[in-house]
C-alpha cells in the first residue's frame, strides 16, 4: 500500500482534531442550554444544537482515523460527508444572501398585519419587552389598553421620548376592586424594528458561518480526495533480486603484452 506524507497526514489529522474539540463545546453548550430551556420552542434547538456537536464530533474524528491508519473506507465516508455537507450549506447561504432584503423586508410587512398577533407572539413579545426596553410589534397601541407589566418603563427619567405615559385597564381587577383605569409610563419604543435589527445581524453572522463551513469542507473533501488516491495507487517497488549482483568476467579477453 502506498503511504502517505507524513506532513501532509498530521496536517489533516490536527485540523480534525480542532473540529472534535468543535464539535465538544457544541454539545457542552447544548448541556448548558438545556438547563434553562423550559418551553418546547427552545428544547427543539437545544436538540438541534445536541445533533450538530454530535455529528461534527463523529465526523472529525472518523477524517482522523481514516488518515492515521491510512483506511481507504473510512477516508471515502469522510470525503462523501464533506461533498453532502458543502452542498447542504451551500443551498442554505446562498439563498440566505441572496434573498436576504427580500427576507427583512417580509418580515417587517408582516409585523404590520393583525394576523401575527397570536398567542405564541403574545407570550415571546412578553418575554422580550423588559429586556429590549420596547412595547407590542409596532408599539404600545398593539396591546390597546391591556399593556402587560413587561412594558413598564422602569427608567421614568430617562432621555427625552424613551417612556411614554398611557392609561390602561387595571389588571387586578375583581369584584371588590374598582373597574378602572389606571396611568402608567411604558416603553415608547416598537420591538418590531429592534427585531428585525437583530434578525439581519443573524442572517449575517449564519450567512458568513455556513460559507466558512463550506470552504473548510471543501478543503477537507479535496485532501481526503488526495490521501484515497495515494492510498489507491499501486506500489512501484523495485525488486534488486531480479538484476544480478555478481560481476561475471567475459569468456575471451585480450591480452596484451607490454
Amino acid at each position: 500500500m502506498a503511504k502517505i506524507s507524513p506532513c501532509f497526514k498530521k496536517i489533516f489529522i490536527f485540523f480534525n482534531s480542532l473540529f472534535a474539540i468543535f464539535g465538544i463545546v457544541v454539545f457542552v453548550l447544548a448541556l448548558l442550554a438545556h438547563q434553562f430551556a423550559n418551553e418546547p420552542n427552545g428544547l427543539h434547538g437545544v436538540i438541534l444544537l445536541y445533533v450538530i456537536g454530535s455529528v461534527i464530533f463523529i465526523i472529525a474524528v472518523l477524517g482522523a482515523y481514516g488518515a492515521y491508519k491510512e483506511s481507504k473506507c473510512a477516508l471515502i465516508v469522510f470525503f462523501t460527508v464533506m461533498c453532502l455537507a458543502t452542498i447542504g450549506m451551500l443551498r442554505i447561504a446562498v439563498p440566505m444572501a441572496a434573498y436576504r432584503q427580500e427576507l427583512i423586508s417580509a418580515v417587517r410587512q408582516q409585523f404590520g398585519t393583525k394576523e401575527v398577533f397570536n398567542k405564541d407572539v403574545e407570550n415571546a413579545l412578553d418575554s422580550m419587552q423588559a429586556h429590549l426596553q420596547c412595547c407590542g410589534l409596532n408599539g404600545y397601541e398593539d396591546w390597546k389598553d391591556q399593556a402587560p407589566e413587561s412594558c413598564n418603563c422602569v427608567n421614568e427619567h430617562g432621555p427625552s421620548g424613551k417612556c411614554k405615559k398611557i392609561t390602561s385597564r387595571k389588571s387586578y381587577q375583581n369584584f371588590w376592586q374598582d373597574h378602572g383605569s389606571e396611568s402608567r409610563m411604558v416603553w415608547s419604543q416598537p420591538c418590531g424594528p429592534i427585531i428585525i435589527e437583530y434578525l439581519d445581524k443573524l442572517i449575517t453572522i449564519v450567512t458568513g458561518v455556513l460559507f466558512g463551513l463550506a470552504t473548510l469542507a471543501i478543503l477537507g473533501g479535496l485532501m481526503s480526495l488526495a490521501m484515497i488516491v495515494r492510498v489507491s495507487a499501486p506500489e512501484t517497488a523495485i525488486h534488486l533480486s531480479s538484476f544480478p549482483l555478481s560481476y561475471q568476467p567475459p569468456k575471451y579477453s585480450e591480452v596484451v603484452n607490454s
